[in-house]
């Protein structure tokens, strides 16, 4: 007998939109979620240097995820929806 595990979670529920956006990023906080695979630091880093170069950004909130491959920490997650008017997420290789 062969037994077969069936590892989706099965159809998405609910809805959800997308946030909305701000007009301008200038006099804005961005909050920024690496999630620490090689060179997505980097990347995310030169965006942030763009979009300096093209507004005035107030600050910016550049965290770690302790680990790949789970979602951002709750403590991450909560401080950036307080602080942070957008925030940026991203992956290397």
């Amino acid at each position: 007998m062969l037994k077969v595990l069936n590892p989706t979670a099965g159809p998405a529920r609910g809805t959800s939109g997308i946030a909305p956006r701000p007009a301008s990023l200038d006099d804005k906080i961005i909050g920024v979620i690496w999630n620490g695979r090689a060179y997505g630091d980097q990347i995310l880093h030169e965006a942030i240097d763009i979009l300096k170069q093209r507004y005035r950004v107030r600050d910016v909130l550049f965290r770690e995820k302790p680990f790949l491959g789970n979602i951002a920490p709750e403590p991450i997650l909560a401080e950036l929806a307080a602080k942070a008017h957008v925030v940026i997420t991203g992956v290397g290789d």
